[in-house]
């Protein structure tokens, strides 16, 4: 071999070691806390002022007119419900707005993204830089000391500053401190705040045949010239009522998206819809994902006669009409936050080794995120190497292009989604799909485990969240020794369960709480732990990991072993707006 091809090789080899070793999501918490305290807090990068807790924050202007916004928007959902409040109590559960203003309460940083991938949608740019934080709190409860993090992340975005090629910034990555990344994080080169709260929650014991119910709040927002706040448009996500209300608008947003530019960058998930057609703000729903119709604005805009006309031939995740507004609908917000995520939010951040593993998180990361990151790496080494990257990314559900792990997404034959296929040892399985629609279903292993769906059923279509109903199909058998956990005790989909004895590779034992139980010793106010501790029952679940994630509306949870177990979200205290102290 020359010599010159050979030093080419070997730069090759190691420059993709170096960057696969280097994480494009840093989620140490050791690291995290190190780079607040050396100014890498909230409220110094977006709110310019060094603060210790939210009463300090709301002194602030520019957060005060923030929490305001979310405070009225959060007043206006009580006002057409009045089953819904702050507490348990309340039929329906209300987050406190009190907890933005609180002095118990704080942001904290739970994770750094590199987002170079993202150079596509702003071509002057070489993409973004994402800092995360979860809203957290340390309270009194009685005379305990109760401290835990709540279901709401802000995600301060920057563009990566021009006058640097992408490649070296790249290199400047590997080598990353918190001077470099200060540097990247001025003010000029804010793009927006994203806000995901979750403002709603409903109990299983209200809504039992969905297993319960929330409203996730989608927010962006992005600084005027005065230096205020400001409501921004969502990324791909259409206005659903003023489309609907002016005939010439719906027009020509199916114009635009049938020209043949726009079918080509739908395909690559790189469409970027203009701001006239967009909403400033949006809801996502859970449970049960792109089943919910109010999950999918695009079918709530056109039919899928709308797209019979469109030359499909040479596109790679877009097959017709259905697989067209599905594509549309999982770019947008609402549709992105409710595709193979965990309950709502794709990062959570690492907890601290101090959360009782009762209340902690063994995979932060969605699965989607999860599959994604692989992506980005690829991008990322392309860049060091002077390759010209490629943009395109697949559905967040999966890659068609890859044999379908358990619990993904699967076509049916005939359908257009058929190309979705499973691995070797898993079979394309009917468990929840729309009223309207069946083409999809879960690899699912064909043998018993537990964690397994236990329960069918359909999904009515209708744009309000509220009237959603779940119509029971034929129960799935979990095999002989297992039980299945119902949808109405808080387990969507029902959930295959045993004894902890004789486990199978797949298998682990965790703890499932005794719901009526657990729901009243939170009513009298007692502290979390506290009632976890007392109302729970041993039980075999499914094992998961950072690279095995959960099904659908489970989360990757830490058991008394620490190690990772699927369970519905909201038995996670952190998850859930009810159950906490007063603010």
């Amino acid at each position: 071999m020359p010599i010159k091809l050979f030093f080419a090789v070997v730069f090759l080899i190691l420059s993709y070691s170096f960057a696969t070793a280097t994480p494009l999501l840093i989620d140490d918490p050791l690291k995290l806390e190190q780079f607040e305290k050396e100014g890498l807090s909230l409220s110094e990068l977006v709110f310019t002022k060094r603060t210790s807790n939210n009463q300090e924050l709301a002194q602030v202007p520019r957060y005060t007119n923030l929490a305001e916004d979310l405070t009225a928007d959060l007043n206006d959902l009580r006002k057409t419900d009045p089953q819904l409040g702050p507490g348990m109590s309340f039929t329906h559960r209300l987050f406190h707005s009190k907890w933005l203003t609180s002095q118990a309460a704080r942001f904290e940083l739970v994770g750094i993204v590199n987002r170079l991938d993202r150079a596509v949608f702003n071509p002057d740019r070489c993409g973004e830089i994402r800092f995360i934080y979860r809203l957290a709190y340390t309270k009194k409860q009685n005379t305990t000391s109760v401290e835990s993090r709540l279901p709401m992340t802000a995600n301060a975005v920057f563009f990566f500053p021009e006058g640097t090629s992408c490649k070296d910034l790249a290199k400047l990555w590997l080598t990353l401190d918190s001077t470099q990344l200060k540097q990247w994080a001025k003010p000029e080169n804010l793009k927006s705040l994203e806000l995901n709260l979750q403002a709603t929650r409903w109990p299983s014991t209200t809504r039992g045949d969905m297993g319960g119910h929330a409203e996730y709040f989608l927010r962006v927002y992005k600084l005027n010239s005065a230096g205020h706040l400001n409501l921004a448009p969502l990324e791909n996500t259409p206005d659903v009522e003023l489309i609907n209300k002016n005939p010439a608008l719906k027009a020509e947003l199916l114009q635009w998206l049938s020209q043949p530019q726009q079918i080509q960058d739908l395909d690559k998930g790189i469409l970027n819809i203009p701001e006239k057609f967009l909403a400033r703000k949006t809801s996502s729903f859970a449970l049960h994902g792109m089943n919910r119709l109010a999950n999918r604005p695009f079918d709530q805009i056109f039919k899928k006669d709308d797209f019979k006309t469109i030359d499909y031939k040479n596109l790679e995740y877009v097959y017709g009409p259905s697989s067209m507004r599905r594509r549309l609908n999982d770019l947008t917000c609402a549709g992105c936050h409710q595709g193979r995520t965990i309950a709502g939010f794709h990062f959570l951040g690492k907890d601290s080794e101090k959360t009782i593993f009762a209340n902690s998180i063994f995979s932060s990361r969605s699965p989607h995120l999860i599959s994604d990151i692989e992506r980005r790496i690829t991008y990322f080494n392309d860049l060091l190497n002077d390759k010209k990257p490629d943009a395109a990314r697949p559905f967040s559900e999966r890659d068609p292009k890859i044999l379908g792990k358990a619990n993904e997404h699967c076509g049916f034959p005939n359908s257009e989604f058929q190309s979705w296929k499973c691995a070797p040892g898993l079979t394309c399985t009917s468990v929840i799909s729309p009223a309207t629609s069946s083409e999809l279903g879960l690899c699912l292993p064909n043998e018993s485990l537990a964690g397994l769906p236990c329960e069918t059923g359909t999904i009515s279509q209708t744009a309000n969240d509220k009237k959603d109903s779940l119509t029971k199909g034929t129960p799935r058998s979990c095999g002989a020794g297992y039980i299945c956990q119902n949808t109405r005790v808080g387990f969507p989909g029902g959930m295959c369960s045993k004894g902890c004895a004789n486990l199978k590779p797949g298998e682990t034992c965790g703890s499932i709480a005794v719901l009526a139980g657990f729901n009243d010793c939170l009513a009298r106010k007692k502290p979390f732990a506290e009632c976890l501790a007392n109302n729970t029952q041993p039980g075999a679940l499914q094992a998961c990991d950072e690279t095995t994630p959960c099904r659908e509306d489970y989360i990757c949870t830490k058991t008394k072993e620490g190690k990772g177990a699927c369970i519905p979200p909201y038995f996670l205290f952190q998850l859930r707006v009810d159950g906490h102290p007063e603010p």
